[in-house]
């Protein structure tokens, strides 16, 4: 499958996963801070005797004006958690969604289904290639095979790889498929063929 799409993407998620660090780390202070220091300007109000010297309020101006510094501390990482979130087209604001949406800047397509994604084992022993249908068919995918199914009838391979290929475009996706291959010109032929409609998930090598 043709790699030059995705050549850039390695530089681009190392930056946006030291970004999303950054953060994460920020938020994490943040929030270690404010407890920290809430908790320890209010116990040192409730412990310490009186002193006339020094003004309660004076202590409750720098009490809010450091909570003030670190909520503004707070706005400025949610607004660039924003951008990334958009930069990186994750569904929410969260580890699990920025995670996914990194999958799949990696992949270079979203997953199919969330839930099993590996539709078809493919098999390439000295030239000889076969398919087997091993996830389950979308039921708005229609093709020639169901789970379970095996053929190595070329016809039927191609008719199944262009539907395949067909709903990935309509959805935008791409499916993921495991290899099972003979000799390093099985592995290439396979390569060459399959990965035009699917995304390797495992390389097994059984010669």
């Amino acid at each position: 499958m043709p790699s030059n799409s995705r050549s850039g993407f390695p530089l681009v998620l190392s930056l946006v996963e030291v970004m999303l660090l950054l953060v994460f780390a920020a938020l994490m202070i943040y929030a270690t801070d404010t407890v920290e220091g809430r908790g320890q300007d209010t116990q040192r109000i409730v412990d310490e005797p009186h002193n006339p010297d020094i003004a309660p309020p004076s202590r409750l101006d720098a009490v809010m004006e450091k909570n003030n510094d670190l909520e503004k501390q707070l706005n400025e990482m949610t607004r660039l958690m924003n951008e990334l979130q958009l930069m990186v087209g994750a569904k929410g604001p969260t580890k699990e969604g920025f995670q996914e949406a990194i999958d799949n800047l990696k992949r270079g397509y979203a997953l199919c289904e969330k839930n099993g994604n590996t539709l078809i084992e493919a098999s390439v022993q000295n030239g000889e290639e076969s398919l087997q249908v091993i996830g389950e068919i979308p039921s708005d995918l229609r093709v020639n095979l169901v789970k379970g199914d095996q053929t190595s009838d070329l016809e039927e391979i191609v008719s199944f790889l262009q539907d395949v290929y067909q709903y990935e475009k309509d959805q935008n996706c791409r499916f993921n498929y495991r290899l099972k291959y003979a000799t390093d010109n099985d592995y290439r032929k396979a390569r060459e063929g399959f990965e035009k409609y699917f995304y390797p998930e495992k390389m097994i090598r059984t010669g």
